[in-house]
């Protein structure tokens, strides 16, 4: 009975649980952990920052004045630049930026409710950066990134790693430079100020209406001395200052707001309808053949077997099964991910998937013993009639025998 069991019913079992979590675990668990996953990394960096608004080329005067006026709480000034990096043996281009004010730091997406890892000791030249970068590069924490500064190669150190920052194509990563660093920046530029300006706001309406209506750029306002002529400077002082920058300020809430969308759980429904059905369509076509039926009927319960553990051990073997491969099917999918995939996208709604692969498994398994209890029924009915059609034949043989005697 072991054998066959093992060969016919057990077997099978174990491959449809094998391919069912397969499918469910790559074809509608995962997908629905990156819908997830896309979600979040999208909305994080606009929710879990104090940036307001992004404001382009600020002079270094205007850095010094901004905070406390015109809505304005905090700023953090950089400098942003595209250029290649090495790490680990590995040259790529970059989005990097640059600060010699790290004072405020906290307000960017380089802060704690950012944080993936973070080494414990202070070093000189920290660096850090962003999951993309570290998932391109395979660097890590204390790992060593190098880049030109003003034409000299400067060795940074990571000190932590964040979520992505996907204000950037392709994220970005953040050094900490000094003030001679930064002087040989500005030296090495024809602008009078940083590229950019991270803005946290103190009164929200009052710092948008600022921004939109009398900011200006007067990093990108230049010395008198580079001009030929008092008219050629003010052309270029005239075009500035009278020009509107509403189109370069990068306004966080209406982005966040673009982006709030809710969570979609169809596709986990989906996959648990699918692994349901298949439990009991698979359990129904093989109830129904006649090879098992038929060996059951002939060799097993007229002889006293009770096949019913039988069942239950292929059972536990297809709900064990499956919950591996459902399980590694996610981890391999995660491993390979191009994203960073929070702890939180790995919610409960995954557990809809197995739990509906169970009850269904524990249907089939009553079916199971309906069915036999349906041929034990019949089989013990099959052995008293045939026990009663025995007793009859002898009877009448005896009968008959008792009459020829008298003859």
């Amino acid at each position: 009975m072991g054998g066959y069991w093992a060969r016919h019913r057990l077997l099978p079992s174990l491959i449809m649980a094998i391919v069912v979590a397969a499918l469910t675990g790559f074809l509608f668990a995962f997908p629905f952990v990156e819908q997830c996953a896309s979600s979040y990394n999208a909305q994080s960096i606009y929710e879990n920052s104090d940036i307001d608004f992004i404001a382009p080329e600020p002079s270094f005067e205007q850095v010094a004045e901004l905070p406390g006026t015109k809505g304005i709480s905090k700023v953090f000034p950089f400098y942003l630049t595209k250029t290649g990096v090495n790490v680990n043996g590995v040259s790529r281009t970059t989005t990097v930026l640059l600060s010699d004010q790290f004072d405020n730091v906290d307000m960017t997406m380089y802060n704690d409710s950012r944080l993936i890892r973070k080494a414990d000791l202070a070093v000189d030249n920290p660096i850090y950066i962003d999951w993309q970068f570290s998932h391109d590069t395979s660097a890590g924490i204390g790992d060593a990134v190098s880049f030109s500064i003003g034409g000299n190669n400067v060795d940074f150190t990571i000190v932590a790693i964040y979520e992505t920052n996907s204000v950037y194509d392709g994220g970005a990563i953040l050094a900490e430079i000094s003030s001679e660093q930064k002087n040989t920046i500005a030296a090495n530029s024809k602008s009078n100020g940083f590229s950019a300006i991270y803005i946290s706001a103190s009164d929200y309406n009052a710092c948008r209406t600022y921004l939109t209506t009398e900011y200006r750029p007067l990093g990108r306002l230049r010395e008198r001395s580079q001009f030929d002529s008092d008219e050629q400077y003010a052309i270029h002082y005239d075009a500035i200052m009278s020009s509107g920058y509403a189109n370069e300020i990068t306004d966080f809430r209406v982005k966040e707001n673009d982006l709030d969308t809710a969570q979609n759980p169809l596709m986990v429904i989906i996959g648990a309808v699918l692994a349901a059905v298949a439990v009991l369509a698979f359990s129904i076509i093989m109830s129904r053949r006649g090879s098992e039926k038929g060996y059951f009927t002939k060799f097993c319960i007229p002889k006293g077997q009770n096949v019913r553990p039988y069942y239950t051990i292929s059972f536990g073997f297809e709900l064990f099964s499956f919950l591996v491969l459902y399980v590694g099917s996610i981890c391999v999918r995660v491993i390979t991910a191009n994203e960073y995939l929070p702890r939180g996208v790995f919610g409960v709604l995954l557990i809809v998937i197995p739990v509906a692969f169970a009850v269904a498994e524990v249907v089939a398994l009553r079916l199971n013993n309906s069915m036999i209890a349906v041929i034990t029924t019949k089989v013990r009915k099959e052995e008293e009639t045939k026990k009663a059609t025995e007793a009859e034949v002898i009877e009448k043989a005896r009968i008959e025998s008792v009459s020829k005697n008298k003859h």
